[in-house]
C-alpha cells in the first residue's frame, strides 16, 4: 500500500463587514435603551400608582377621623362660652383630623420605633406638611374666607346637592366657619319641591331621601330628618405635585349631619335584648313592622323584624327572622357565616343586619342625656332655647333635654314636709295671647301659682281647688294617691285642653307638651326624684286621657317621676293628615309621647291588660346587663305579666305622625360628590 503524500492546508482569509457589526451593535443598543426606558416608565407608573394609593389611604383615614370629630365639635358649639373659640372652627377640625389620622407621614415615628427602623431614611416623598389652604378649600364660587368651607344654607336647590336649609345671614357665615346645629336652621321655600312634605307645615324635620349606606337605620329609601350639610374640595397630592410629579383629580366631598328624630318601632341607646321577657317567655303577642336600633342588640327566641341596626354589635338567635329570612340553619342567611354580607353588597343591597361601622365614613350618635332628659332643673332651669355667648343660637341643654323643650311647665314648688312629698303648691307656665294687648298673634309665657293655702298678699297666687270643691271638676291638676299609697300629682289632659282654651292659651301648635318636675333647687324640702323610686316618692298619675284630639299637633308629657297610666290613653281617632298613609283597617290617632324613668300601667290590685300601639324606646345607657324593653310593668306589685302584654309596633313614616317631643339621633356621613358624565365634554 502506498502512503499518500502529506498535504499542506492553508486557511482562507476571513472578512468582517464593518456595516454589519455596526448595525447589530446599534440594534442591540436600541433594544437595551428601549428596555431601560420601558423599565423606567414601568417604575414611574408603579411609583405613581403607589403614591396615589398612599394619598388615597391617607385621605380615607383623614375623612374617617373627620367623621368622628364633627359631632363632638358641633355639641361644643352649642354650649356656653363657645363663641370665637378657634378650636371649634372647621380649620381646626381639619387640622385635628390630619393629626388624628397621621396623614402627614407614611409611618408614624412610634410605629417605626416598634419595628426597629426608626433610623432608616424614608423614600416616600409624599410625606408632607399638608398645609390646610393647599389641600382643602371651599367649593368654587362660595366663600372667599380661607378658613371657611361651603355651607348648605341660603342657596338655591340643585340636583348636585341636597336641599338647602335657611337661616339668618349671620348664621350662614358662622355655619361656614363652624359645624352649627341649630333649631333656627330650617327648610324654607328654597327646599320646596326638593323634600317630600310641605316645608311650611314641617320646616324642622321633613321627609327626605335616606343616604345609600351599608348602615340601615331606616330600611327604606326615605326617612324623617333635617339634613345639615357642608362641602369642600380636597386633594392631598396638589401641594407636592412639583416634587412627586403626581397629579390627582381634585375631589368634592359632602359632609352631612342628619338630625333624626326617633321613628323606629323600637329605639334604644343601650344594650338591649329583644324577643323574650325576663322570665324567658317569648314575645308571642308583640308584632313589629319596621326595623330596630340599639347600642348593642341581642335577640332571643323567634324574634322577627325587617332590619337590625346597632352601634356596637349584633347577636342573633338561631330562630330570629330578619327581612323574612330565618338566620339559623338557612344557607346564606346568617350574617356571621361565610361571605353572606359581601355577596349581598355586590348585588347592590344593604344587608338587613348592620352596625354603623359597616357604613365606612359614618358616625351614628344617639343624643342621650340619660336621667337628665326628664329634668328641667338640669343646668339653668330658666334657660330658654338660646345659649349664652355660644356659636350656635340653640342651647345644648335645651336641645338634648326633653323637659326643657316642652311648651308648658308644671312644677311642684311646695310639699307638706321633707318626709311627706304631697304637693301643696304648683307653678304652671304656658303660652297665651292677651286679647286686650292690641297685638294680634303675640304670645307670651304666663306663669300662675296655685296653692292650697294662697297668700292673700301675693296676687300671683291663686287657690288650688280640691277635686270635689267648686271648680275642681274642671281643673286639670290635682293631688291624689296611688293604689300603693304613693303621693301623686294627677294630670288630666282632656281638662287641660279645655282650661287652656278658656284662658287664652288654646294654641296647640305650641301648648302641646308639658314637663312635670319638682323644684328641688329652690326648696330644700322637696326631694329630687330618685331612680329607682321608693314607696314614699312623688309620682305622676295620668287620668282622663282617652280623647286627645283637641291637641291637633299631638301631645307629649315628660317627667322625672314615676308615671302611672290609670286608664286608656289616646283611643279616640282623628282625621288623617295629608300625606300620611294608614294601612287598611287602621285609624290615625294624635301622635303622643310619654317620657318617664319608670312607667306603670294600671293602678289597682289587679294585673291589667297592657295594649300598646306605636313605638317603644329607652334612654338607658352604660348598662352591662341588657334591658328588656317590652317588660311593661303593671301598677300591681310592679309585675311583668307576659300574657297580658300586647304590642303592635310600627315605624313613623311621615313628620305629621311625629309627637312634639322626641329622642334625637345624629348621623354624620362624608361622601364624595362624583362628577357627572357629560357627552359634550372631553
Amino acid at each position: 500500500m502506498t502512503k499518500p503524500a502529506n498535504r499542506t492546508h492553508k486557511s482562507s482569509p476571513g472578512f468582517a463587514s464593518l456595516l454589519v457589526v455596526t448595525s447589530i451593535g446599534i440594534a442591540l443598543l436600541i433594544m437595551l435603551i428601549s428596555m431601560y426606558r420601558n423599565t423606567v416608565d414601568a417604575h414611574a407608573v408603579q411609583k405613581n400608582n403607589l403614591l396615589k394609593n398612599d394619598y388615597q389611604q391617607r385621605e380615607d383615614a383623614f375623612l374617617r377621623a373627620l367623621t368622628n370629630i364633627i359631632p363632638n365639635r358641633a355639641i361644643l358649639c352649642m354650649q356656653d362660652d363657645s363663641k370665637n373659640k378657634e378650636s371649634l372652627q372647621w380649620k381646626n377640625i381639619i387640622e385635628d383630623a390630619l393629626v388624628m389620622s397621621n396623614s402627614r407621614q407614611a409611618l408614624a415615628p412610634g410605629v417605626a420605633l416598634s419595628l426597629g427602623i426608626s433610623n432608616v431614611r424614608s423614600g416616600n416623598n409624599s410625606d408632607s406638611n399638608l398645609e390646610l389652604g393647599a389641600i382643602i378649600s371651599a367649593l368654587a364660587g362660595g366663600t372667599t374666607d380661607p378658613d371657611a368651607i361651603t355651607s348648605g344654607t341660603n342657596i338655591s336647590a340643585s340636583t348636585d346637592f341636597p336641599p338647602p336649609l335657611e337661616c339668618s345671614s349671620s348664621e350662614k357665615i358662622d355655619d361656614s366657619l363652624y359645624p352649627i346645629v341649630s333649631l333656627d336652621k330650617k327648610y324654607g321655600p328654597s327646599a320646596s319641591g326638593w323634600v317630600q312634605a310641605s316645608v311650611s307645615d314641617f320646616p324642622l324635620y321633613n321627609l327626605i331621601d335616606a343616604p345609600e349606606l351599608h348602615f340601615n337605620y331606616q330600611n327604606d329609601g326615605t326617612f324623617i330628618a333635617k339634613h345639615n350639610w357642608w362641602a369642600f374640595e380636597l386633594s392631598f397630592a396638589d401641594q407636592d405635585a412639583s416634587k412627586t410629579n403626581v397629579i390627582t383629580r381634585k375631589k368634592k366631598y359632602l359632609v352631612s349631619l342628619y338630625e333624626i328624630p326617633s321613628q323606629l318601632p323600637i329605639s334604644a341607646s343601650a344594650f338591649t335584648t329583644f324577643g323574650a321577657h325576663s322570665d324567658g317567655t317569648e314575645w308571642s303577642n308583640v308584632s313589629l313592622r319596621g326595623s330596630i336600633f340599639a347600642e348593642k342588640v341581642k335577640t332571643e327566641g323567634a324574634f322577627s323584624t325587617d332590619a337590625i341596626s346597632a352601634r356596637k354589635g349584633v347577636e342573633v338567635s338561631t330562630s330570629t327572622t330578619v327581612n323574612g329570612t330565618t338566620t339559623g340553619g338557612v344557607t346564606g342567611s346568617n350574617p356571621f357565616v361565610s361571605n353572606t354580607r359581601e355577596l349581598s353588597e355586590t348585588e347592590g343591597k344593604v344587608f338587613p343586619i348592620s352596625s354603623s361601622s359597616d357604613g365606612g365614613r359614618v358616625s351614628f350618635v344617639p343624643i342621650n342625656r340619660g336621667l337628665e332628659f326628664y329634668d328641667r332643673y338640669t343646668g339653668d332651669p330658666d334657660e330658654d332655647s338660646n345659649s349664652s355667648n355660644a356659636v350656635s343660637p340653640t342651647s345644648w341643654d335645651y336641645y338634648s333635654i326633653g323637659a326643657k323643650q316642652c311648651g308648658m311647665r308644671l312644677d311642684v314648688i311646695e310639699v307638706i314636709s321633707s318626709s311627706d312629698q304631697t304637693p301643696t303648691a304648683i307653678r304652671f307656665s304656658y303660652l297665651k295671647d292677651d286679647p286686650n294687648d292690641g297685638i294680634v298673634g303675640f304670645r307670651y309665657i304666663d306663669t300662675v301659682i296655685f296653692s292650697k293655702n294662697p297668700d292673700p298678699l301675693n296676687p300671683e297666687e291663686e287657690l288650688w281647688p280640691d277635686l270635689l270643691a267648686l271648680g275642681g271638676d274642671t281643673f286639670p291638676f290635682h293631688v291624689d294617691k296611688s293604689y300603693s299609697s304613693r303621693p301623686c300629682i294627677a294630670i288630666y289632659p282632656e281638662r287641660l285642653a279645655t282650661w287652656l282654651a278658656s284662658n287664652n292659651g288654646g294654641y296647640f301648635d305650641t301648648n302641646n307638651s308639658i314637663s312635670v318636675n319638682v323644684d328641688h333647687v329652690n326648696n330644700l324640702e322637696i326631694a329630687k326624684p330618685p331612680f329607682p323610686s321608693d314607696v314614699g316618692d312623688l309620682a305622676v298619675m295620668l287620668l282622663e286621657a282617652k280623647d286627645l284630639t283637641a291637641f291637633t299637633d299631638g301631645f307629649s308629657l315628660v317627667t322625672n317621676m314615676r308615671l302611672i297610666f290609670t286608664d286608656d290613653v289616646n283611643i279616640t281617632s282623628t282625621t288623617t293628615p295629608s300625606g300620611v298613609i294608614v294601612p287598611a283597617g287602621e285609624q290615625f290617632y294624635p301622635p303622643v309621647s310619654f317620657f318617664a324613668p319608670e312607667k306603670r300601667f294600671g293602678d289597682s290590685g289587679i294585673a291589667l291588660k297592657i295594649d300598646i300601639d306605636g313605638q317603644l324606646g329607652s334612654i338607658a345607657k352604660g348598662n352591662t346587663e341588657p334591658i328588656r324593653i317590652a317588660d311593661l310593668k303593671t301598677g300591681y306589685a310592679d309585675q311583668v305579666v307576659p300574657e297580658n302584654i300586647v304590642a303592635n309596633l310600627k315605624t313613623i313614616d311621615h313628620p305629621a305622625a311625629l309627637p312634639p317631643i322626641n329622642m334625637m339621633n345624629w348621623m354624620v356621613v362624608i361622601r364624595e360628590i362624583h362628577p357627572k358624565y357629560n357627552p359634550s365634554q372631553n
